[in-house]
C-alpha cells in the first residue's frame, strides 16, 4: 500500500510565526514555490502554512498594512498534517475533505520533515499508470 513517504518531497522552506510576510514572499519567490511551512521556534512544531492563496486573500482584506504583518497573522492555522507512514489514500482523502493542495509531513514530535503536493501524487500515481 503506497504511503506518504513514497510521494512527499523534503521541505526546507520553513518560516516562523514572527517572520514578516515580505520575507516569506521573498523566500517563496527565490525558491519558486507556492507555500512555506510555519514552525514554532520554541516548540519546534508545525503550527501553520502560508500559501499563495493566503497571500491573495489576506492582501485583499488588509492592503494598507499587509507587508508589515507577521506570518502568524496571515497563515492558515491549524494546519492539517500527515506522517510519513500515513497511507496515501488517507492523505488524498484529507486533501479532498479540506480542499487543500498540500499537506506538511511531520515526525512524531510535530517537526516538519517534508510536504505532500497533490500535483506530485497525480504525476507519480496517475500519470505513470496511464503511460
Amino acid at each position: 500500500m503506497p504511503q506518504v513517504k513514497d510521494y512527499m518531497i523534503k521541505k526546507k522552506e520553513i518560516v516562523t510565526p514572527e517572520d514578516s510576510v515580505s520575507s516569506a514572499i521573498e523566500l517563496m519567490i527565490e525558491n519558486d514555490i507556492g507555500s512555506v511551512v510555519v514552525e514554532d521556534d520554541k516548540a519546534n512544531q508545525v503550527v501553520g502554512i502560508f500559501t499563495e492563496r493566503d497571500l491573495l486573500r489576506r492582501y485583499m482584506t488588509n492592503r494598507n498594512r499587509f507587508v508589515n504583518m507577521t506570518i502568524g497573522e496571515v497563515m492558515t492555522s491549524p494546519v492539517i498534517t500527515v506522517r510519513r507512514d500515513t497511507p496515501l489514500a488517507e492523505a488524498v482523502k484529507l486533501m479532498k475533505e479540506h480542499d487543500v493542495g498540500r499537506l506538511p509531513v511531520v515526525n512524531k514530535d510535530g517537526k516538519c520533515v517534508g510536504i505532500l503536493f497533490w500535483k506530485d501524487v497525480f504525476n507519480k500515481f496517475c500519470v505513470d499508470r496511464i503511460e
